[in-house]
């Protein structure tokens, strides 16, 4: 459906079709204040077949929560899909397609593990056909279609399945068209390989855990603050990096001076009446060993255990 005008058209065919296969007849139909749904030849439709018309409040889309969950569900399906291969947005339509297609053959909780396809159709999917999103295909190209001294195979990318098992929607890049294979051959490897290298890259240049103004190099020694006892306890590390404990990080708080003095603003440094506080709690912290070695190591750990 390329316009919202298709949508009278579209639910009559919705409508012969569900209801030849499953012999039972539309009742009811929901839907929100849209202008295709509220037309007049969908009026007349809805008196003529005695469908029930319902119509949520407007602004209030959690009165149709299932259909508006799904539609949001399969959004991120397809963003997801297209941005992990680097394919153009404006196959955004083939990759909800093959989202849906795939998840109608999943199983279900609430469908007591079964597919929705089984519980529609009463059949087992078979699931052979099914391909790696974005894999690349090889088709032939018969004598008949082509020149004597042109390429005899094609190259295209796979995006999608038909209502026909085994039929495939290829996309050709070069020329920007979407066409209807049978006979084509699968390379799933280099997608999956693309896949999972766009996967590592994206954990090397994660943030890291702790703000770089906590991080400190492992080898860079602590300076006395103040002469108050520092710990012997390593702290857990990250990416070669240590974590200051709570203790640390006051006892680096009250030796910070920010900037000489100047003109405009004055020296500024932590009061006195905190620098007891401070080696205080340093006393009162206790940090819990990482290691067996370092439990060994503290006596009042050996204690506990015995």
């Amino acid at each position: 459906m390329q316009k919202k005008s298709e949508t009278y058209s579209k639910f009559c065919e919705f409508k012969a079709l569900v209801e030849k296969e499953l012999r039972k007849k539309v009742k009811a139909l929901r839907s929100d204040n849209g202008g295709e749904y509220i037309s007049d030849e969908f009026k007349d439709f809805y008196k003529a077949k005695g469908i029930r018309r319902e119509l949520i409040a407007p602004h209030n889309p959690q009165q149709n929560r299932v259909a508006e969950q799904k539609n949001r569900t399969i959004m991120g399906v397809a963003w997801v899909m297209l941005h992990d291969q680097g394919l153009p947005l404006h196959l955004w339509a083939e990759a909800c397609n093959t989202a849906f297609y795939v998840q109608n053959r999943c199983p279900h909780r609430i469908l007591g593990m079964s597919t929705p396809e089984e519980a529609y159709s009463g059949k087992k999917p078979d699931l052979s056909h099914l391909r790696i999103f974005c894999a690349n295909v090889y088709m032939h190209v018969r004598k008949d279609v082509r020149k004597k001294l042109e390429t005899t195979a094609e190259v295209g990318i796979f995006v999608g399945y038909t209502d026909t098992p085994h039929n495939y929607h290829v996309y050709f890049p070069d020329s920007s068209k979407t066409v209807v294979r049978l006979d084509i051959k699968f390379q799933e490897e280099k997608a999956m390989k693309f896949s999972l290298e766009r996967k590592l890259h994206l954990h090397e240049n994660e943030e890291l855990l702790v703000p770089k103004d906590e991080l400190q190099d492992v080898d860079q020694p602590q300076d006395e603050v103040h002469g108050v006892e520092e710990s012997n306890h390593v702290a857990p590390t990250i990416r070669g990096r240590k974590r200051l404990t709570e203790a640390e990080r006051l006892a680096q708080d009250a030796k910070k001076v920010v900037g000489p003095p100047t003109a405009q603003r004055r020296q500024r440094q932590s009061p006195d009446r905190y620098t007891r506080y401070m080696a205080l709690m340093i006393k009162c912290v206790v940090t819990e060993p990482s290691s067996f070695e370092e439990t060994v190591e503290d006596p009042a750990w050996v204690d506990t255990m015995v």
